[in-house]
């Protein structure tokens, strides 16, 4: 296998310089050759230096690629298309803000040959930052077992056959990114939804880890709930571009009001709770604002509104 680790960037060099050590640090297989393609997303090469030092100190071919065209869903395109062109056959997702465990590479390259499929999808670890209230941590406990035949993936942790991006008069699936959600996230949520319904076949390889520090800034109450909201806005968009605005449109009035309805209702066991254990009736309360958030989100889908959250650089 020629394999191709893309890695998308945008100003936040220490970051990269941190996920391109534990790339380099995995163990490859005989079979397998294995270079990195990183990707910057700018009109100017802030990170450069940066490949080329990890490239100097541990033996890879690393490859600085510019994506001046701002957003994610056009820099992950330009990682597939630099893979597919290059002739990889697979491009294997680590976003810059992730850390891969031991093991992560030679787990995903070795589930093509015992669960062949498309895309292999592996699983993200999120460290919290010690100020975090503990009421707002989820559990983080992989209820899928290795081989779950999925419906969709994320951008990230994510390998990829790269025949999903060549042109379908050669046999690919002549598939891309989203542009036009460059800023509002949930584009790679879309284009391997798009993978499935072309007859792509997406697995859970659980095994497979990285993780990722989450930032200060996503610990408040207000961007939780603020994700959430935004989160059920696009995913209600994803199901315009599926089914049509009138279903769509239908689905999210429905479920909008269903989640604020039961969102409310969750309110009166968490209140009562708090009296027994503050910290149960916090995350109880915390998980009914999330449900009501949710179907706000899905409301807001029926005015127009979209929120464009990733328009600045988060965490660098």
């Amino acid at each position: 296998m020629k394999l191709c680790v893309a890695i998308c960037t945008r100003e936040r060099p220490k970051m990269l310089r941190a996920c391109l050590a534990s790339v380099c640090a995995q163990s490859v297989p005989d079979w397998v050759q294995a270079e990195i393609v990183v990707v910057e997303n700018h009109d100017r090469e802030t990170s450069r230096h940066v490949a080329e030092e990890v490239a100097a100190e541990t033996g890879w071919a690393i490859h600085y690629v510019l994506e001046p065209e701002l957003g994610i869903p056009f820099a992950r395109d330009r990682c597939g298309t630099f893979a597919e062109n290059a002739g990889f056959d697979r491009v294997l997702y680590i976003d810059d803000d992730e850390i891969a465990h031991a093991g992560w590479l030679e787990t995903m390259v070795e589930a093509t040959r015992a669960l062949p499929a498309e895309v292999h999808y592996g699983r993200v670890l999120y460290t919290w930052p010690p100020e975090t209230p503990s009421w707002m941590v989820p559990e983080q406990v992989n209820k899928r077992p290795s081989g779950t035949v999925l419906t969709k993936a994320e951008g990230h942790n994510t390998l990829v056959e790269t025949k999903v991006f060549r042109a379908r008069e050669a046999g690919g699936f002549g598939l891309h990114f989203d542009g036009s959600m460059r800023f509002t996230g949930g584009s790679d949520t879309d284009f391997f939804t798009r993978v499935h319904d072309a007859g792509g076949r997406i697995v859970w390889i659980p095994d497979a880890l990285v993780e990722e520090l989450v930032p200060v800034n996503r610990t408040t109450l207000r961007w939780q709930l603020n994700r959430t909201f935004r989160v059920a806005g696009n995913i209600s968009r994803l199901h315009e571009k599926r089914a049509g605005k009138r279903k769509a449109a239908l689905r999210s009035l429905l479920k909008g009001l269903g989640r604020i309805v039961g969102g409310t209702v969750l309110f009166l066991p968490a209140a009562a709770s708090f009296a027994v254990s503050p910290e149960g009736g916090r995350r109880r309360a915390f998980k009914a604002a999330k449900q009501i958030a949710s179907g706000l989100g899905s409301l807001a889908y029926l005015a127009g509104h979209q929120q464009q959250p990733y328009a600045k650089v988060d965490g660098g």
